[in-house]
């Protein structure tokens, strides 16, 4: 039966290497949300592999607009006949501050919790009615260590807003599962990726780059994506990590 999956920011770094991997399956339908339908990275898009019965939907989805997400799922009904959604993936996020919390701006954490917190929580509200038309809905999150509470006391990096963002989406994620037991849900650590923001988190900790590939970050993803994860903060291994 074919299957649909919805990635947000999935016209570069980890959204784009899930974005290729779930193309190249026979009979899926994915839709890439994004930012700009115009931007010649989604464009680009448009010309990746597809797999045998499989199709791409670009559609506009800015995790910082509070209707875009609406209007996204709106348009999937009306203009692409979607009827279900299998799997959703929150993706897009933000981390463009590194500081202490004396020198952090509140507007620098009202931005992260905009993108990394609101985006996601919008995301859900919007596609929930398609998810649970879906006979094992998925809504996994790509969160990261940096907003676990337990593991600040060995992961010293002034990452406040952040951290605080990424710590909020996690309860929310865990929240979801709870208050859904047909819902497989979970955020997922990808790892530090080789993309714009795993290197600057990796200069930000003294590292000259972030040391896992795109393509490993991505298939672990996929293979985690079973109802065994569901509720539990993990890595891109499979491993667990604390809250």
């Amino acid at each position: 039966m074919a299957t649909s999956v919805l990635i947000t920011g999935s016209n570069r770094g980890i959204g784009f290497e899930l974005l290729k991997m779930y193309l190249a399956q026979p009979s899926t339908t994915v839709i890439a949300g994004v930012r700009d339908v115009n931007h010649p990275s989604a464009v680009e898009l448009k010309t990746l592999p597809v797999g045998q019965g499989s199709r791409l939907i670009v559609i506009q989805l800015d995790s910082t607009s509070p209707t875009d997400a609406e209007a996204a799922v709106s348009r999937l009904q009306s203009d692409f006949g979607i009827t279900k959604l299998d799997t959703v993936v929150a993706n897009a996020g933000i981390g463009k501050y590194w500081g202490l919390v004396v020198d952090t701006p509140a507007k620098e954490v009202e931005e992260h919790f905009e993108v990394n917190s609101l985006g996601p929580f919008r995301l859900f509200q919007a596609t929930q009615a398609l998810l649970f038309k879906a006979s094992t809905p998925r809504f996994v999150v790509i969160s990261t260590v940096l907003g676990s509470v337990e593991l600040q006391k060995s992961l010293k990096i002034p990452n406040v807003a952040y951290g605080m963002s990424k710590a909020a989406v996690n309860f929310f994620t865990a929240k979801i599962h709870h208050e859904n037991p047909q819902l497989i849900a979970f955020p997922i650590h990808p790892g530090w990726v080789k993309t714009e923001l795993g290197n600057s988190i990796a200069v930000a900790i003294g590292s000259k780059e972030a040391s896992i590939t795109l393509p490993e970050s991505a298939a672990g993803i996929e293979a985690s994506t079973r109802e065994a994860t569901s509720g539990r903060f993990i890595g891109y291994d499979a491993a667990s990590h604390p809250w």
